[in-house]
């Protein structure tokens, strides 16, 4: 299926809870395209990739990114080529790694090169691996004055290693959206959207887009200017109790109010 036009994409691990078998996947894919959505984000979902792609071509959905474990990512490739080729896909990130990845110099090193030598792999099917962020990726690691996440970044080679920032987790690691966008400009087709608001006793809290306290329009501009292709929305957890389906809708329509095509 060819890409549409829209930049805005939903992320199944929303949804992962009606996606687990096809046919609920046929009628959770029915309420998405309600909404509005013309592309998804495969994650969470335990069907083969061809039922998933039967149901995306049913919908006239298109997959603009999958997520995957580092298991997947670090083994044998020609399954990964094979399950993003038959959803027409061409890109993927590492949703998250395990603590030994994360933690120390040895570990990131480790990671950073597993990244090099199969995001060239790859690239040469004409596939981009990325590396999706959370909040524990800013914590400085030992003996350095550099957190995790630059130093990935840093080390990594930015002709097969892509970026797939997500703004809430930047900012609640109390980072700024803002300069990682820029930061990885160039190598990030696929952004994950969600807001920041702060609830009940000063507790951080995932909220629907333009319903918390980031800067939209700053982060939007950052995002045009540096060529992002698709902004994937996510919702970790409820807000205020909605329903997922309502939550989804409401970053929809507020991001098309925003100017986002």
């Amino acid at each position: 299926m060819k890409a549409p036009d829209s930049q805005i994409a939903v992320t199944l691990y929303n949804l992962r809870d009606y996606c687990q078998t096809e046919s609920d996947l046929d009628r959770t894919l029915d309420k998405v395209c309600a909404i509005g959505y013309q592309a998804v984000q495969v994650s969470g979902t335990p069907l083969a990739a061809d039922v998933i792609r039967k149901q995306l071509d049913k919908h006239n959905l298109f997959c603009c990114a999958t997520h995957e474990n580092l298991q997947t990512i670090s083994g044998d490739v020609a399954p990964l080529i094979d399950r993003l080729q038959t959803l027409g896909c061409d890109f993927t990130a590492l949703g998250a790694p395990p603590e030994e990845y994360r933690t120390t110099v040895e570990g990131v090193a480790r990671l950073v090169k597993i990244f090099n030598e199969q995001g060239a792999k790859l690239m040469e099917k004409g596939i981009r691996l990325g590396y999706h962020n959370h909040h524990f990726e800013f914590i400085r690691l030992p003996g350095t004055k550099k957190t995790m996440l630059e130093t990935f970044y840093d080390d990594t080679d930015s002709r097969c290693v892509s970026a797939e920032i997500d703004v809430h987790w930047v900012t609640r690691g109390g980072g700024s959206p803002v300069r990682w966008i820029r930061k990885v400009a160039g190598r990030m087709p696929v952004i994950h959207f969600k807001d920041f608001a702060v609830i009940g006793n000063n507790e951080p809290a995932f909220c629907e887009i333009g319903e918390g306290n980031l800067d939209w329009p700053a982060i939007i501009e950052a995002c045009r200017e540096t060529g992002v292709r698709w902004y994937s929305i996510e919702q970790d957890a409820l807000f205020q109790n909605r329903d997922i389906f309502d939550s989804i809708k409401i970053s929809f329509d507020n991001l098309k109010a925003m100017g986002v095509k």
